[in-house]
C-alpha cells in the first residue's frame, strides 16, 4: 500500500489547508485492531476530543487573520465522518481511515488532510 492506501493510527499528522500549524489525531472510537501497537483510526475519529491539541488545533486561520485573537485562531469544527475512508475494511461496522481521508471545515472551507499516517 501506498501512502494513501495506508491504514492510519493513533498519533497520525493532520493538517488543515487554512491553518499554518499541523495537529495529532488521537484514536478513540476503536479499541480492539492495532498496527503497531497504535489502533487504527476510524471515521468517527472526527471530534475536538480526537485533535490535540483540542484548541486552537491548527494555529491562525488564513482567512481570519485580521481578526484579533481568539477569532483568528484555527479551531476545529467538528462536521461528521471523515471522506474518502477505505471501503473493504471496517472496525466494529466504522469505516477505516486511510492516508488520503480528509474533513471539510464549515468555517473556513479549509480541507483537513492527512499528512503522515502514523506508521
Amino acid at each position: 500500500m501506498g501512502k494513501n492506501n495506508e491504514f492510519v493510527i493513533d498519533g497520525a499528522t493532520i493538517k488543515c489547508s487554512m491553518g499554518d500549524k499541523s495537529a495529532s489525531l488521537k484514536v478513540t472510537s476503536n479499541f480492539s485492531v492495532y498496527i503497531k501497537n497504535k489502533r487504527v483510526a476510524t471515521a468517527l475519529d472526527c471530534t475536538n476530543v480526537n485533535m490535540m491539541p483540542p484548541l486552537v488545533t491548527f494555529g491562525t486561520c488564513k482567512p481570519y487573520k485580521a481578526v484579533p485573537p481568539p477569532g483568528c485562531l484555527c479551531t476545529f469544527i467538528p462536521t461528521g465522518p471523515w471522506r474518502g475512508t477505505y471501503a473493504k475494511k471496517t472496525i466494529g461496522g466504522k469505516k477505516v481511515l486511510i492516508g488520503s481521508s480528509y474533513l471539510i471545515c464549515p468555517r473556513a472551507a479549509g480541507k483537513i488532510s492527512i499528512t503522515k499516517t502514523g506508521q
